[in-house]
């Protein structure tokens, strides 16, 4: 009675299509070479997760099993409470699908003006899970490395180090010492953690006596803090693993290089601006900072990724309806263009960023400071503070038709 019967089959009729395609057809474009050097896709990899899920699930059996088998109420309330906290560690299911499901419950009893909300409520949930599983960071087959040269890394690898432990305490008690340990790479990260926790002490240490020591002791002293220092740097490097995301496309807002005048000379940096999108409504955008224009564009490469927003197109063109924002000393107009209208924006830097997040048809004007970086940031308000008609629904419970049809 929902209707999502027609959506059933014309899946169906997709997957049956698409069985009879040859493999090549569903290669995407990748910026790595080739995949033989990421260990994620080797045979090992791959049987070690098979056998990983095979073994969460019949220790899920086991438990099920005991459950069933338990003699007294208390003994099956204690392996109830483990059975959710195993099925929350290791076989979660995501949030979204459980407010789903709430939904749909709640559509069997509801009629009028609510029935309709819920409708809507649950098309665009849909949606949204949908743009989320085609992007899912989780899922490996949407990733690839990025090939390039080892740089020094961030320092917040290390004071992110202990982020397990805050988890886990976020979560609530752990499953008891009898259940197995799922993760094969828990005890390397473990390992790597004790590594950098004993090299930062010895660099604490060397610092204090630093303070102390002058002449040649000290020349020694800053020799082995700056190999510390390195060596840290080394393990670091090896664990991070920088990714992109397939089907993104990126683009260079800015490169901006600056000049500090000391004794010992002249200090530039760059700083880079990049903008990222899938041209279908999900954009990004990072600045990062580098001794070289090189490192700078990589560094904002890597952290484009961790800035995305879900902007809404309307009729999948333009936006919905005029819009004006300010950021700083910059302000910004929008307004939706017709069908093959073309492109009208106010500079570059706002064509590009439209273009990446899938709009052909906007007019754009801009008043004030022209700085990239101003620019987009109110870009970005402008498009996160569009109405479009599904929201305008929801928020008076009325239904938005063309103004031709009243």
């Amino acid at each position: 009675f929902l209707g999502v019967k027609p959506l059933i089959e014309k899946l169906e009729r997709r997957n049956a299509k698409e069985a009879n395609l040859p493999d090549e057809s569903f290669l995407e474009p990748s910026d790595s070479e080739s995949d033989e050097d990421d260990e994620r896709f080797s045979s090992d990899s791959i049987r070690r997760r098979v056998d990983e899920f095979d073994r969460k699930c019949k220790r899920q059996s086991e438990l099920l099993r005991s459950f069933a088998e338990a003699e007294t109420l208390d003994d099956a309330h204690k392996i109830m409470t483990k059975i959710d906290k195993f099925e929350q560690r290791h076989l979660s299911l995501p949030l979204e699908y459980r407010v789903i499901g709430d939904m749909m419950n709640r559509l069997k009893d509801s009629t009028g003006k609510e029935r309709f909300i819920l409708l809507q409520k649950l098309n665009r949930a849909v949606r949204l899970m949908e743009c989320k599983e085609a992007y899912d960071p989780s899922n490996p087959a949407n990733f690839g490395l990025i090939q390039h040269q080892q740089v020094d890394s961030p320092d917040d690898v290390i004071d992110n180090a202990g982020f397990d432990k805050e988890k886990q305490m976020i979560q609530g008690e752990s499953l008891d010492d009898e259940d197995e340990e799922f993760n094969e790479d828990k005890e390397k990260d473990d390992m790597l953690i004790e590594k950098l926790n004993a090299i930062e002490k010895k660099i604490e240490e060397k610092l204090a006596d630093l303070d102390h020591t002058f002449g040649k002791k000290g020349r020694v002293l800053e020799e082995e803090i700056k190999d510390l220092v390195e060596e840290r740097n080394s393990l670091t490097d090896k664990k991070r693993r920088p990714m992109y995301r397939k089907g993104f496309d990126v683009k260079v807002i800015d490169v901006n290089r600056t000049c500090k005048v000391t004794k010992g000379g002249q200090i530039a940096k760059y700083t880079a601006l990049l903008a990222t999108g899938n041209y279908h409504g999900v954009v990004g955008f990072a600045k990062a900072k580098g001794p070289t224009a090189k490192i700078a564009i990589q560094r904002a490469y890597e952290k484009c990724f961790q800035n995305l927003h879900y902007m809404e197109r309307y009729e999948e063109h333009t936006i919905a309806h005029a819009i004006q924002a300010k950021y700083e000393k910059t302000k910004i107009y929008l307004w939706p263009g017709q069908m093959r209208s073309g492109m009208c924006a106010a500079g570059r830097t706002v064509e590009t960023v439209m273009y990446l997040a899938g709009f052909s048809n906007v007019k754009s004007k801009i008043i004030g400071s022209r700085s990239p970086l101003n620019v987009i940031k109110a870009l970005f308000i402008a498009l996160n503070a569009i109405e479009t008609p599904k929201d305008v629904e929801q928020k008076f419970g009325r239904t938005v038709v063309e103004s031709y049809l009243l």
